[in-house]
């Protein structure tokens, strides 16, 4: 074990706020492909409002937070804009893929992350897997596709192949930036908001130059669609970011990387019972492989055995 994993461990081991931050964020960013629906924006549309209202949010927190401890290293601003970058994109084809595919479908199959996330802190951090996350990951990847209606899907979906490959793509995406959050907090620790500011202002010029090349961007949204919008940047992009940039850091990467499936798993519920969206036995079979991982690889038998 190295000297970052033995010290989430004991975090974790002293104090399970760190995990409850980080169930709570999943949970909010599973809600914002629902948010995403009932704006009724466009792609590009919802992914810049997404960013820059989000950047209203963060940057007065961000500025406190400067004023505190001094400027970002540059290391750690530069950490955030590259994987900022990987996020505004992965907004744009996943508010795509959620048009496509549905709200559950859309946000499983970003589920790639819980591999593309620990496979970065392997080969930049040295953090190796440990074999339980390991021997979990052929379940985690047939849960996903069980979800994403491998086996069939909602006939009512727009245009779910398409959707299906957006969501991949996305899910690398987020990938990336979950490391690049997760290493901005080991490069500088002091700073939980600023990364995040400086990764959503990274993302929201990312989500302009796409909507200027997809066609322009529609605010033509309503007080319905704005209010929508202003509940999707708040709760599903500052506040959730913000608390996994302060939990992530305190977990192992296995079990951060398993509780964030908590993310798709709530999805899946909010457009069954929200949207109308209909799941297949199939989905809910993947859906509770989904939980029984989250469950195991998040500490569940360790919890068992210590009750025995």
């Amino acid at each position: 074990m190295t000297s970052d994993s033995a010290a989430a461990h004991d975090g974790t081991s002293s104090s399970g706020l760190p995990t409850v931050g980080i169930i709570v964020s999943a949970m909010l960013l599973g809600s914002a492909g629902l948010f995403v629906i009932l704006a009724e924006a466009t792609a590009p549309t919802a992914a810049f409002l997404r960013c820059w209202i989000a950047v209203i949010v963060l940057a007065p927190l961000a500025i406190r937070e400067m004023a505190r401890h001094g400027l970002l290293p540059s290391k750690a601003v530069l950490v955030a804009a590259v994987s900022g970058a990987a996020l505004g994109i992965d907004y744009v084809l996943w508010a795509q893929s959620v048009l496509d595919a549905g709200v559950g479908v859309s946000t499983v199959l970003i589920s790639v992350q819980v591999i593309v996330f620990p496979a970065l802190v392997w080969v930049f951090g040295g953090t190796r897997p440990g074999w339980l996350f390991t021997a979990c990951i052929p379940v985690m990847i047939a849960g996903m596709l069980l979800t994403g209606g491998v086996f069939g899907s909602d006939a009512g979906a727009a245009n779910p192949t398409r959707g299906a490959v957006l969501g991949v793509l996305s899910g690398i995406l987020y990938g990336v930036y979950i490391f690049g959050i997760h290493h901005c907090r080991k490069a500088a620790p002091d700073f939980v908001v600023a990364p995040v500011a400086v990764g959503t202002l990274a993302a929201g010029v990312m989500t302009a130059i796409a909507g200027v090349a997809l066609g322009g961007l529609d605010f033509d949204l309503g007080w319905d669609g704005w209010a929508w919008m202003v509940a999707l940047a708040v709760f599903g992009q500052a506040l959730s970011w913000v608390l996994l940039s302060i939990s992530s850091p305190l977990v192992p990467v296995p079990r951060t990387a398993a509780l964030m499936l908590l993310q798709p798993l709530s999805a899946v519920v909010l457009g069954s019972v929200v949207a109308g969206e209909r799941l297949l036995p199939a989905q809910w079979i993947g859906a509770v492989l989904v939980v029984v991982i989250v469950w195991v690889v998040g500490g569940g038998l360790e919890a068992l055995r210590r009750h025995r």
